[in-house]
């Protein structure tokens, strides 16, 4: 590969001035499993690919203030081998477990996945479901956002040229999951996933219901009315059966060299009461 400059970080300081004085396009790279690819698939190289996988504090998950603290390098295999995450956060850590092959996970990070916008990114359906908010750091200081808000396109994420993601916070939910379908077992990209995350009343009734689809859309996409369908309600297949019905109103599946859109849409029911019911029935 050739054709662009590199350069590598040993500080946070040192990548901002380095990204505020770089004229042209900077990438910033930790693990590459994006850009690298990329590069050697012949598409244009930025004129600038910035290393941060030096950056050790920008790595881990933790528990702080009721919330989980995920560095923005701490890569999926980390993810995968978390036991906070399994107890806490399922749908997440059933994610990182499903997500490409074991040197991928060992390579890619958490702020790549969902700076990267593919629309069947696999972490933005569960980060969506447990309420995900994206910090960032630039010249004017530190901001933060819902990552529905910064997941803006396909392929495009609400992050400046000058700004680097530092961490995400996520709200734990131990009723929550994560089902992914794909052409074949490993390395597949995603035909469909969803992820769900609910709270239920000590009767059985769903009190709160957060659905998120990927792959279905420009974004990896909320399911407002598919959430209103389970609120106040115990699941039955005549809720499963109108959930995805509803399911039309909320997601934009496309004809496409994974499947067709009629597939897709009923792929998209099918997997919804999978992972609604492995998050409902789920011991707290």
């Amino acid at each position: 590969m050739s054709g662009f400059a590199f350069q590598s970080a040993g500080s946070l300081e040192e990548a901002l001035a380095v990204l505020a004085r770089t004229e042209g396009e900077t990438r910033i790279v930790a693990g590459g499993t994006n850009v690298v690819p990329a590069i050697r698939d012949g598409r244009q190289p930025p004129a600038l690919l910035l290393d941060i996988s030096r950056l050790d504090g920008l790595r881990g998950l933790r528990e702080e203030k009721g919330k989980l603290w995920i560095g923005a390098l701490t890569t999926l295999a980390e993810l995968a081998a978390s036991p906070l995450l399994a107890e806490r956060a399922p749908a997440l850590y059933q994610a990182a477990n499903s997500f490409a092959d074991p040197n991928t996970r060992g390579r890619a990070t958490v702020a790549g996945n969902i700076t990267n916008a593919s629309p069947g990114a696999d972490m933005a359906p569960p980060l969506l479901v447990l309420e995900a908010e994206v910090f960032l750091t630039g010249p004017a200081g530190h901001r933060s956002l819902p990552l529905r808000e910064y997941l803006t396109g396909p392929f495009r994420a609400a992050l400046t040229r000058d700004e680097i993601v530092t961490h995400l916070t996520i709200s734990p939910q131990v009723h929550s999951a994560f089902i992914k379908i794909g052409l074949r077992r490993a390395m597949a990209i995603s035909v469909a996933t969803v992820a769900v995350a609910l709270e239920k009343a000590t009767d059985g009734a769903v009190t709160a219901c957060r659905i998120a689809f990927g792959a279905l859309g420009p974004t990896a996409l909320r399911a407002p009315q598919a959430e209103s369908v389970f609120l106040g309600r115990q699941p039955d297949s005549a809720l499963f059966a109108a959930a995805a019905a509803a399911i039309a109103g909320d997601i934009q599946p496309r004809d496409g060299l994974r499947g067709t859109r009629e597939y897709r849409l009923s792929a998209a029911g099918a997997i919804l009461e999978r992972a609604f019911s492995l998050a409902y029935y789920k011991e707290a």
